[in-house]
């Protein structure tokens, strides 16, 4: 994510970090339009549209990063901006402009892919099912450090590809922490098992275009320009790096953290579920869904329009209530909305074309891009939200016009998933620190290790498979 949540502040801290920042964003705005009044486009090479969209990302940004307001609350205002300030200017440059282009990105297809995901991960919750496959897993596993390890890692990544990865890791350590307690204060496999859970979360949103935002957006971007990979191909694409990251993982932790001869004392967690008729609605759907997104390319139908199914089933048949509608998270489909939002307003006001054009990009290879944005994307999603870090990038590489632009817009989302260093870096980072059993040292180094190794491999071994898979050409 990004900076601690301005809510864990003081109160009177608070409203001076928004203020500050949301003053900080009005004034740069301001004192770009005024250091370079349009009299400068010409020098620049700029037209007016992509001057004002140039102002829009700059106010985003700003906000994103600072996360001076919620940041649904500046999709919301990217939007606004394109609405009321872009869509006059490209009017009177005689730019053809439909203002839907700018409202549409808020409920495109990677939207209503995400909203089918919730709803799958509603159902489960609301018959503690999710519950119930981890309880059933970690009640067969044996009480050795490997072995436990394994299986917290493993349905924690397999859950994480389909559920949100914070609910996962929400679920994950309530089952690990009880373990935890009843641990010596000097026994520090307790940290191996705390520090499992995010890293394990984190590293299965590779998997599935669904598993994180930054997976998301780029498959939108990638299906407007007709080489986006099917739902079938992104599994083959990202499995792969997360069955290694994963063991990766797990042998830093079982090493750095073992002990001989010793079991855990192991707290065996019954769940118990009602075997009735929407229970089997429930994995019938879950199967279907699943099913309709590995063939798309046979039945044709978007991987959105196969998401609204559970939508559809589960609501229409009261799984799901209007309350769990309303504890869906909102705020993120809005906030991935307004980072589409804002590569319209890049695309259809030439910013992106002027933008790509002051990139030394001339001569460099598709591999060295590939490298140099895939690193800089983990940069940044340390210390921001991922999905933030996406919406910035990606619309820059759209405009890049390249060959083959699915390898860059891959690897650029596989390193904003692998950003997790710091407390601050994922969600997941966060909940497992604030068990109070981790110092920042104990998560930074091994995240440090698995961000820089993960972001290698896909550029090594994973970018030649991608290749040699035929998925990306």
């Amino acid at each position: 994510m990004s900076p601690p949540p301005l809510e864990s502040l003081p109160k009177t801290r608070r409203r001076w970090t928004r203020a500050i920042a949301i003053g900080l964003a009005v004034v740069l705005a301001c004192s770009f339009m005024m250091s370079f009044g349009y009299a400068s486009l010409e020098r620049l090479g700029m037209q007016p549209p992509a001057y004002v969209a140039l102002g829009i990302l700059l106010i985003a940004a700003v906000l994103w990063i600072t996360e001076a307001i919620e940041l649904f609350v500046t999709s919301l205002i990217v939007l606004w901006l394109a609405v009321v300030w872009l869509s006059p200017v490209m009017s009177a440059s005689g730019l053809s402009v439909d203002r839907a282009d700018f409202f549409s990105p808020f409920f495109s297809d990677v939207i209503v892919l995400f909203l089918g995901g919730f709803a799958l991960s509603a159902a489960l919750r609301t018959r503690r099912l999710d519950q119930w496959i981890a309880g059933t897993i970690l009640s067969r596993t044996g009480s050795t450090l490997p072995s436990l390890l394994f299986a917290i890692m493993v349905v924690t990544a397999f859950l994480s590809m389909w559920l949100s990865n914070t609910a996962t890791a929400a679920m994950m350590l309530a089952m690990v922490l009880p373990i935890t307690a009843n641990l010596d204060s000097g026994d520090d496999r307790g940290k191996a098992l705390l520090l499992a859970v995010p890293f394990a979360a984190n590293i299965g949103g590779l998997g599935t275009p669904i598993g994180s935002p930054p997976n998301a957006i780029a498959m939108q971007y990638m299906n407007a320009s007709g080489i986006a990979p099917s739902f079938a191909g992104w599994l083959i694409i990202g499995i792969p790096g997360v069955v290694g990251m994963l063991g990766l993982a797990w042998a830093y932790l079982y090493y750095r953290y073992r002990r001989d001869g010793e079991s855990l004392p192991m707290v065996h967690r019954q769940v118990s579920v009602e075997i009735d008729w929407q229970f089997w609605l429930i994995i019938a759907t879950v199967m279907v869904t699943i099913a309709g997104w590995m063939t798309t390319t046979i039945h044709g139908h978007s991987s959105g329009t196969v998401a609204l199914i559970p939508v559809i089933v589960f609501f229409a048949t009261g799984i799901l209530r209007i309350s769990d509608l309303q504890q869906m998270s909102w705020e993120v489909l809005l906030m991935m909305g307004g980072g589409l939002c804002l590569g319209a307003v890049i695309g259809a006001s030439g910013l992106a074309d002027w933008m790509v054009a002051q990139l030394p990009v001339t001569g460099v290879s598709l591999y060295a891009l590939t490298f140099c944005f895939a690193a800089i994307a983990c940069a940044m999603s340390s210390v921001m939200s991922n999905t933030a870090t996406a919406n910035l990038l990606l619309p820059i590489i759209i405009g890049m016009n390249l060959d083959s632009p699915a390898t860059l817009m891959i690897g650029t989302a596989f390193g904003c998933s692998l950003a997790m260093p710091l407390p601050i870096s994922t969600p997941p980072n966060a909940m497992a620190f604030s068990s109070g059993k981790i110092r920042v040292k104990d998560l930074a180094v091994p995240g440090f290790l698995l961000s820089a190794i993960g972001v290698i491999l896909s550029l090594t071994v994973g970018y030649w498979w991608w290749h040699v898979s035929g998925i990306v050409h």
